[in-house]
């Protein structure tokens, strides 16, 4: 040994606070040595000259610093793993093992497998060994003999199958709206099946949805869109779990990426854009015209302005009652009630039950021409005789592109949609002042929503807000309403 160390000692420099290696070093600039024919790490014998020799399995780490420091006190020793240890229990109750330092392995007999061979079902489970002799007791008990575990046919279903099981059982049982059920399918459609639909579902671990929903963001998908796959996908294995269908939940604690879309804003059309497209509606489409002055003054959502019916018209009162919308989601139309699931009654001014008695007469003139009569619950706006079949809403959407084409309306002037005439009404009754509150029951949303998505920033309210500062700001001293009081004398030396 005294060979090595006066070897060792030529090649360590002792003159600063590490003691630095000299010779032949890695790639990761720890020092090393042959003794008798193998490489040994400086380190390593740094600490055998300096404490003895490190028992079997010890492991010398280098200077966390300067990994050529040979220094004894700067060098740190990692004693071997300890073996696993094995606690067996009564027969019945299962058996842990410790894999590391707070975190052990349950495993338990769950009777036998299709095949008649005995099957043992096992957990990982983290914290001491009472927590994990808890958590075997508890898992004893969930599994019990093993008749719930799923059998061949579960593990060898595909994440297709559970899916159409799913999308079916939530249509027929939970009643999940036609709009969500659309949405599902076509992101499934588009997105999920392509990447695992063939997989099996008792095999998808977190690094297959990181990559799944790695490539919808690289797409640009919203983070709307994605979190609707993950709604998917989660209810498909939650109610998959409670029905015997799938034997966990993969999707229970994961987190979406962040999107990297942009959505584009609806700007709030100006007093004069509206006028300027609903006299557009009146010279090009007298159909669509009645649509858009409803909305503008009721802020009516576009499903609820295609579900309204006669008999939920008050005129009247100056009323009419919001209580359904009309869905036509992939195509197919469905009556439901609104979005929030509630009923609201809206004021109308005369003006506007004007316009709605003028509208009626006519479609009623229709009927009687081809020979036809409406009945007392029909559509308010339909294309069809009888208004029984209401006039959809993906129809009013390209009505509208229409108008605006012959408009000549572009995209950087005003937001021409139904949705911007919400936006509108909203915007315009809070900058005239009415309460919150008030504005949100009449839109039929709550007052964080409105503020959040239905209230928006307006030229002329901008202007205004400019003007009233302005005018305070600059303004002279002697025209406020509180004269300066002088500054009081100084007291004398």
């Amino acid at each position: 040994m005294e060979g090595v160390r006066a070897r060792f000692e030529q090649k360590v420099d002792r003159n600063a606070e590490h003691h630095l290696w000299t010779g032949s070093r890695s790639v990761r600039g720890v020092g090393r040595l042959r003794v008798d024919g193998k490489l040994v790490s400086a380190p390593a014998i740094a600490w055998t000259l300096a404490f003895g020799e490190p028992a079997v399995g010890d492991h010398v780490l280098a200077c966390p610093e300067n990994p050529s420091c040979v220094h004894p006190r700067h060098l740190r020793l990692v004693p071997a793993p300890k073996a696993p240890v094995r606690t067996r229990g009564q027969h019945g109750t299962g058996s842990m093992a410790a894999l590391s330092e707070q975190r052990w392995k349950i495993s338990i007999s769950a009777g036998n497998d299709d095949g008649g061979r005995r099957r043992r079902v096992s957990r990982t489970v983290h914290g001491t060994r009472a927590d994990a002799a808890r958590e075997l007791a508890r898992f004893t008990v969930e599994i019990g003999d093993g008749s719930g575990l799923p059998g061949r046919d579960t593990r060898d279903r595909t994440v297709d199958e559970l899916v159409t099981w799913y999308v079916g059982f939530a249509r027929n049982d939970r009643g999940l709206e036609h709009s969500t059920l659309t949405g599902y399918t076509d992101v499934y459609r588009r997105w999920i099946q392509p990447h695992i639909g063939q997989k099996r579902a008792v095999s998808i671990k977190p690094g297959d949805l990181d990559s799944l929903f790695g490539r919808m963001r690289r797409a640009g998908l919203s983070h709307s869109r994605m979190n609707n796959a993950r709604a998917l996908l989660s209810g498909a294995y939650k109610w998959g779990k409670r029905h015997g269908m799938a034997p966990s939940n993969p999707v229970e604690r994961f987190e979406l990426p962040n999107s990297t879309h942009r959505p584009r804003t609806t700007n709030t059309p100006e007093l004069d854009d509206l006028l300027q497209l609903l006299d557009g509606a009146d010279q090009f489409d007298t159909e669509l015209a009645p649509i858009l002055k409803l909305g503008a003054t009721t802020g009516m959502r576009r499903g609820e302005l295609a579900g309204l019916r006669r008999n939920r018209l008050r005129l009247a009162n100056g009323e009419l009652v919001v209580d359904n919308a009309v869905n036509d989601a992939g195509g197919l139309v469905v009556e439901k009630p609104t979005k929030t699931q509630r009923s609201r009654v809206v004021s109308i001014d005369a003006a506007t039950v004007s316009m709605l008695t003028a509208h009626l007469a006519t479609m009623d003139e229709r009927a009687r021409f081809c020979g036809a009569r409406i009945p007392p619950d029909a559509f308010v706006f339909s294309l069809e005789v009888t208004c029984q079949v209401p006039m959809r809403p993906e129809f009013m959407t390209r009505r509208m592109r229409i108008l605006r084409q012959k408009l000549d309306i572009g995209p950087g002037d005003f937001d021409a949609t139904i949705l911007a005439l919400r936006k509108w009404t909203s915007t315009e009754l809070m900058d005239a002042g009415f309460n919150p509150s008030a504005v949100s029951d009449r839109q039929g949303h709550t007052v964080q929503v409105m503020l959040h998505h239905y209230s928006s920033r307006r030229r002329s309210a901008d202007r205004a807000a400019a003007e009233h500062l302005g005018a305070q700001v600059h303004r002279s001293a002697d025209a406020t309403t509180h004269t300066l009081r002088p500054s009081p004398d100084p007291p004398p030396r």
